[in-house]
């Protein structure tokens, strides 16, 4: 199974168990919005987790992105492009609800992001993983 199955290049080792894990941190992420919004929870509350979200999917791209040019993975540029194109789609996305975000709202921004989650993680996660386990 790949994920106990550190690949290494000539940087060191990467673990594929903390590629899995951020991407459950993500979801969990992705989870809090949705209990916020259902939970009575503030507007600033559940901006906030949106906040969270989005500052920890930058962070996880940018490691992902490392992890990528480490071990010279052919679908780098693709994958990166996707990467700032979610971003910039979320970005929008909450723009779009302008200043006046309602509690009800988050319900169908959490909805977006669990569809961008499970759109990126089944096509180029999928891919990056496989690549991952066809060189370890």
């Amino acid at each position: 199974m790949i994920a106990n199955n550190p690949k290494s290049n000539d940087r060191g080792i990467i673990n594929v168990e903390d590629f899995d894990h951020a991407h459950n941190e993500l979801i969990d992420l992705c989870k809090r919005i949705d209990w916020a919004c259902s939970n009575d929870t503030t507007v600033f509350g559940i901006r906030e987790r949106i906040r969270t979200f989005l500052m920890y999917a930058r962070w996880h791209f940018a490691e992902e992105e490392t992890w990528m040019r480490a071990i010279h993975y052919h679908g780098f540029v693709d994958h990166q492009a996707d990467h700032a194109q979610l971003l910039q789609d979320a970005a929008d996305f909450i723009d779009s609800f302008g200043p006046a975000l309602r509690r009800q709202d988050g319900s169908a921004v959490a909805c977006y992001f669990r569809f961008w989650l499970n759109r990126h993680m089944s096509e180029k996660d999928k891919q990056l993983r496989a690549f991952m386990g066809s060189t370890a």
